[in-house]
Formats: structure tokens, sequence, C-alpha cells
């Protein structure tokens, strides 16, 4: 099996965005039982790490950047 770049790129894609849907509906489904979502959680997390956060931007755009430069 042989993946190509459009491929990979379009893995990335689709998992980010299952991701994203998933915050949102525990967001939306928290907020209805009024508990605190998960992603404040993640907004707590992401600012007690700025270096790893910025390591991992960082690292996708490094891997978007070699997929993508033509």
């Amino acid at each position: 099996m042989r993946f190509t770049p459009e491929a990979i790129l379009s893995l990335i894609a689709t998992g980010a965005s299952l991701v994203a849907f998933l915050l949102m509906l525990q967001e939306s489904l928290a907020l209805r039982k009024g508990d605190d979502p998960l992603n404040n959680d993640v907004r707590s997390l992401v600012r007690r790490f700025p270096r790893v956060t910025y390591a991992l931007a960082v690292l996708i755009g490094m891997l978007l950047g070699h997929l993508l430069w033509p």
C-alpha cells in the first residue's frame, strides 16, 4: 500500500475535522447540563505548556509544507 501526499493530507484534515466536531458536540452537551466544557481544560493545558504547543504547531506546519510544496 502506498500513501500519496494528497491521501495523507486528506487523512489529517478528516481527523482534525472529527476532533473539532467532537469538541463542539461535547461543549454543547456540557452547556446544556450546566457543566464545564472540555474546551476549558484544553485551553488551560495549552496555556500551561506554551513551548510544547508552539513546537506542535511548527511540526504540523512543517508536515503540511512538506506535503503541499511543489
